[in-house]
């Protein structure tokens, strides 16, 4: 999916501002960070609207604490901005906010509710077929570590700048291991390498251009 929809009035939304309240800008910051990565995976494989990545690979991307992260997730989390089930945040409202090739493939799947002006608590959800699609993504879920040429093509499909050795130098020598679980999506990792990259590089061209 290549973009959503973001009302300009978002910051008034009263879940957004108990967010703001709570946690400022950085849980405003966070939220919409988390929207993202949702968003980057979706595509026509994909209409779950699951998020991959996991609070440590948040952590790293986003330079918050892990803990900090956990606690600003779950508070989104009971606020309803995102659902949980089983260990899985997904958004399922982001469905009525994606672009027109995402919309025409939602409706051909019938799995998740139809773009509409009706506000998201209103829409009926089809339960079964987004259970049986989550059943089938968990039977299909099986982790095999990526070789170098396919994190090379990948990270060049995506035209990011990395060390696709590097990258899988790395977490071989950890296991496959995020923190204290098995890794379960090594794309999602790379994009997380990329961002953090990206971020670096980022910080040090304003500290040598003196801004």
């Amino acid at each position: 999916m290549k973009w959503f929809k973001h009302d300009s009035d978002s910051r008034h939304d009263a879940k957004i501002q108990k967010v703001r309240l709570k946690y400022g800008m950085e849980g405003y910051g966070l939220y919409f960070f988390l929207l993202e990565c949702i968003a980057g995976t979706v595509d026509s494989h994909n209409l779950t609207f699951e998020l991959e990545e996991d609070a440590e690979l948040i952590s790293n991307a986003t330079n918050i604490h892990i803990e900090r992260v956990e606690e600003m997730m779950r508070y989104m989390i009971n606020l309803g901005l995102f659902e949980s089930d089983d260990g899985r945040i997904t958004c399922l409202k982001m469905a009525l906010r994606t672009d027109e090739y995402t919309q025409q493939l939602i409706r051909k799947e019938k799995s998740l509710p139809r773009v509409s002006r009706e506000t998201p608590e209103s829409l009926p959800i089809n339960s079964q077929l987004i259970e049986e699609k989550r059943t089938d993504k968990k039977r299909d879920s099986r982790f095999a570590p990526p070789s170098v040429t396919e994190v090379a093509e990948y990270v060049k499909e995506k035209k990011y700048s990395i060390n696709a050795q590097q990258f899988v130098d790395f977490y071989s020598a950890k296991g496959w291991m995020v923190g204290k679980n098995k890794m379960r999506d090594w794309k999602a990792a790379v994009r997380t390498w990329a961002n953090r990259d990206g971020n670096k590089q980022q910080t040090t061209e304003m500290w040598v251009g003196g801004i």
